[in-house]
């Protein structure tokens, strides 16, 4: 009843469809003249109809987006990258059924010369539109879960916890089933899964020879995402690459380093090399800082006043408190580490410690404490005796 119905309202838009072309045709015989295309016979009326109603379609979803971003989202949502997010997506959204109606009222559905079956010996063919059909829903399901996970994750998920990684890991993974489940069902309600054969036996093929690389970086990906060895907002170090994770994606983990420079690495990285995670379980990091002062000073009033340069210090904690111990006697200096502890320049290390080297010059300069220079004792033996050159 309900296909009757939908064939029913198909065949109506159809012929309003067409009425509308031989009325214009009628009034501008000029664009009524007919040609042909791929074999099929079309005026120009039949071109330029279409190409109007995408137009108005444009014009209505950019209204649609106006009012959603400047007059309705405004009011619920502080964050303005959510707010155009939800706007673009409901303009896309429009524009998406536009073109799906508007292509399905020119004719250009199953009974179309232009549908060809890509496996006519088959016992159920597959379709050129079939298969466009497919990406372009798989397209729009990935397009919309992307949106609607930044969504989730923005609004939703960061009023319950603090912690981004969990809140990003979370996001990706109900977008990962959202898109196996939404795929499913767009495959078996639009074509016969009979008619994937030949396309299934050559991706497996595919994966075989030439995506097993990317095969190997996705489920990488999704260990990643429920072991969670990192997250986003993660300080790392893999091979000669340090930064701060920002994107944990199917494929790769985007990767900022201090320079602002974004490195994309691939998944299976993570899972087969060593990885160091500055904040794994907290971000509290121990810095160590050698200091060497010459022999004559005095060991306890060195580590008075590094003790007291570090405490002074904004960014290092006071638990655990900051320790200076005496590290060896030195060629030319009494070697010291003052040892502290920060979270907020786990990121900019170097920052930090170059800080305190300032100070720590500063307060040896007020105390004239020695900061010695490598030296070196050289005995010259000069002159022979008479004896020596004869033996």
């Amino acid at each position: 009843m309900q296909k009757a119905i939908s064939d029913s309202t198909f065949v109506k838009s159809a012929s309003d469809y067409e009425q509308a072309v031989a009325y214009i045709n009628e009034q501008i015989p000029l664009i009524g003249k007919s040609f042909h295309v791929f074999g099929l016979e079309m005026t120009v009326t039949q071109i330029v109809l279409p190409i109007v109603f995408l137009i108005l379609i444009n014009l209505i979803g950019n209204l649609v987006r106006a009012i959603l971003i400047n007059k309705i989202l405004s009011r619920y949502i502080e964050d303005r990258k959510t707010v155009l997010s939800i706007g673009n997506t409901t303009k896309y959204f429009i524009l998406i059924i536009g073109v799906t109606l508007v292509l399905s009222t020119i004719g250009l559905g199953s009974d179309s010369p232009l549908n060809i079956k890509l496996n006519p010996t088959a016992e159920h063919p597959l379709t050129l539109f079939a298969l466009f059909r497919v990406i372009f829903f798989l397209t729009l399901l990935i397009f919309l879960t992307s949106k609607l996970k930044g969504v989730f994750v923005k609004q939703i998920l960061s009023r319950y916890s603090d912690d981004v990684g969990v809140s990003e890991s979370i996001g990706t993974i109900i977008q990962y089933v959202a898109v196996l489940v939404g795929g499913l069902i767009i495959v078996q309600s639009t074509i016969n899964l009979g008619s994937l054969n030949v396309l299934a036996g050559a991706l497996g093929v595919g994966i075989g020879f030439g995506l097993q690389n990317i095969a190997n970086n996705f489920i990488s990906g999704l260990i990643i995402l429920f072991e969670r060895p990192i997250k986003v907002g993660d300080r790392i170090e893999v091979g000669n690459i340090s930064g701060d994770v920002v994107k944990v994606a199917a494929r790769a983990t985007t990767v900022n380093t201090n320079d602002n420079i974004s490195i994309i690495i691939p998944n299976s990285e993570f899972i087969s090399q060593k990885v160091i995670n500055w904040s794994h379980s907290d971000r509290n990091i121990r810095f160590h800082l050698p200091v060497g002062v010459a022999y004559k000073e005095d060991p306890a009033k060195i580590k008075t006043i590094l003790l007291e340069v570090a405490e002074k210090h904004p960014d290092v904690l006071k638990r655990p408190a900051p320790e200076v111990l005496f590290i060896e006697y030195g060629d030319s200096s009494i070697n010291f580490d003052l040892m502290i502890w920060t979270n907020t320049y786990i990121n900019k290390p170097l920052v930090l410690k170059s800080q305190l080297y300032y100070l720590i010059f500063e307060k040896f300069k007020q105390h004239e404490v020695e900061i010695p220079f490598p030296q070196r004792d050289i005995h010259i033996k000069t002159g022979l005796t008479q004896g020596q050159i004869t033996k």
